[in-house]
């Protein structure tokens, strides 16, 4: 990463951010961390995480 994602989860999905609970990611985790832990479980949300606080940031 290139220290783009400073932002937090809660920040980039609103309320949606607590649906990726049950991946082990918290509303107030920042996006890199995120996208760090949903890449073992759910690479596909990672991508699409990582999709998303580009578009937005």
């Amino acid at each position: 990463m290139y220290g783009v994602f400073v932002a937090l989860v809660l920040e980039v999905l609103g309320p949606h951010a607590y649906g990726l609970w049950k991946y082990g990611v918290g509303p107030t985790d920042d996006v890199e961390t995120a996208i760090a832990k949903l890449r073992a479980t759910a690479p596909h949300l990672a991508k699409f995480l990582s999709e998303v606080a580009q578009r937005r940031l």
